[in-house]
């Protein structure tokens, strides 16, 4: 089990309660967010999808981990590093965003999304990415 604040990215917010999630991992991450070491931030209190369910999580009762002043410069400079690399199109801005607050704050990145990946390949960021599970297994 991590013991690192991760900040929760919506991707794999909307996942948590797959029936495809491994039920280990599943407790795991609930484990971790009992502990307080799962964090929302401004993307994800943003983020609706109509029509589904949520998980059993409320994001707004997560740690809250606020977008800071140099996290903005922080996202541009990002985008241009996957720019350089020919990697940056169809992420959007605010995965640059959360990876910046995320990298502020020195937590983890919790997703499913190849994206993050890709800015973790092909760009200095100075925090870990971790996928909530293999990307492509879950619905």
């Amino acid at each position: 089990m991590s013991h690192t604040l991760a900040l929760l990215d919506a991707s794999a917010f909307w996942r948590l309660s797959s029936p495809r999630l491994d039920p280990a991992r599943r407790d795991e991450l609930a484990e971790r967010i009992a502990r307080g070491l799962v964090a929302a931030g401004t993307a994800l209190l943003l983020e609706t999808r109509a029509g589904r369910e949520p998980p059993a999580v409320d994001p707004g009762e997560l740690p809250f981990l606020g977008i800071v002043g140099r996290a903005e410069a922080r996202a541009a400079s990002l985008q241009e590093q996957l720019r350089a690399a020919h990697q940056h199109l169809g992420v959007p801005p605010l995965d640059y965003l959360l990876a910046a607050t995320a990298e502020a704050h020195g937590a983890v990145i919790l997703h499913y999304d190849a994206d993050f990946e890709r800015i973790a390949v092909h760009t200095d960021l100075a925090v870990p990415v971790e996928a909530l599970a293999p990307l492509g297994t879950l619905a």
